[in-house]
């Protein structure tokens, strides 16, 4: 039924089957509620680890602290160095052997490590570059394997699931040898760590201190000083977001619907409300049916998407971020936090093509009712 009503509402603005065909494929969520998601926050594992490099940072600074647990920090950024083998016993075997030379930062003293405690995932680590160049070096090193992978120059934060942490890993092989001498630490790597990832892999959110999604402080009117705080601001909870559905909803897609979600996060968060017109102007839809060229729209397009499909897209997300903006409006100023979760859950519960219908905000807010009945139960 869902289906037929989404054909339908494509069909009352588009003639083409081969468009709608492409948005239907296009807009489909892939989140999958496999378990009751809880609004109460738990940190993860790894955190404890964090916290202790946050104090060691305070004393040692940031970067020769993260030298000593992200050893992708110890080789330069180099083509083909991942393919050495010192760079593999360093990165796979937790072997502290490196080359004389690091990666090389302008400004290393400027990096700043905090916990975030964000209201949807709880505490993560995050590290803020300011400089551009030092952030897309530290992004090589750590995404990229140290390769000088090209980058754009739009991009201005990122969150990396799944680092390998060989200080955890060396903390419980010692916890083992006191645990059990006298069984073979290969053995219980094998059985008892790997198969655990929580146990030595790690999240971590870097950010850049640029204007978010390259829109200027006068197009927000705010003065820049502000802008730029609140642009770290909406990063943090926009990538915290992001967590929250990889948690939640088993789902990170470059998409759309994933960004619009957010979006709204990290607005909400800054602000403690939506604004439509940010939202607009971060994907270069402010002035629409006119793209401004370098919005954060084209980034998320499917490369099969034509271009018929791309410019009804633009109308489709038009459509949803107005009905999210009413939606936000009828709930008010966020008062709580379970309100503020219960919000992100009810965009995640409702996919892009509902939204963008005329009964939008309805659904949004029937889920966003259904949300906190459950949280009562």
């Amino acid at each position: 039924m869902e289906d037929l009503k989404k054909n339908q509402f494509l069909k009352s603005f588009i003639n083409d089957d081969k468009v709608v065909e492409e948005l239907i494929k296009y807009t489909k969520s892939k989140f999958e509620k496999t378990k009751k998601a809880s609004n109460k926050r738990i940190d993860e594992p790894y955190i404890k680890a964090w916290e202790k490099y946050k104090e060691e940072s305070l004393k040692a600074g940031v970067f020769q602290t993260l030298k000593k647990y992200l050893v992708q920090l110890n080789f330069p950024v180099k083509q083909n160095i991942s393919a050495t083998e010192m760079y593999k016993n360093a990165t796979l075997r937790g072997k502290k052997e490196f080359p004389s030379e690091g990666i090389q930062l302008n400004n290393p003293e400027q990096l700043d490590l905090t916990i975030y405690d964000s209201e949807l995932v709880g505490k993560v680590p995050v590290l803020v570059v300011p400089n551009p160049d030092d952030f897309k070096s530290v992004i090589r090193a750590i995404c990229y394997k140290n390769e000088p992978q090209p980058m754009s120059d739009s991009m201005g934060a990122i969150f990396i699931n799944g680092i390998n942490n060989w200080n955890r890993i060396e903390d419980l092989k010692e916890y083992w040898k006191e645990k059990s001498p006298l069984e073979n630490w290969g053995s219980i790597f094998k059985n008892h760590v790997l198969p655990n990832p929580e146990l030595y892999k790690d999240k971590l959110i870097i950010l850049s201190t640029k204007p978010y999604s390259g829109v200027k402080a006068t197009t927000v009117n705010i003065p820049e000083n502000k802008w730029n705080d609140k642009s770290v601001s909406i990063r943090k909870e926009h990538e915290c977001a992001h967590v929250f559905t990889l948690n939640n909803y088993s789902s990170i897609s470059k998409n759309i619907y994933d960004e619009l979600i957010a979006d709204y996060a990290g607005i909400v968060s800054a602000l403690k409300k939506f604004d439509k017109e940010w939202m607009l102007a971060f994907l270069g839809l402010e002035k629409y049916p006119e793209y401004r060229e370098g919005g954060r729209f084209q980034n998320y397009l499917d490369e099969e998407l034509s271009e018929k499909a791309i410019n009804h897209l633009q109308y489709i997300t038009v459509r949803a971020i107005d009905s999210v903006a009413k939606f936000d409006t009828t709930l008010g100023e966020v008062t709580s936090s379970n309100d503020y979760v219960s919000r992100i859950k009810s965009l995640c519960e409702t996919d892009l093509l509902t939204m963008a219908m005329d009964h939008g905000e309805e659904e949004l807010l029937k889920n966003y009712h259904k949300q906190l009945e459950e949280e009562l139960i």
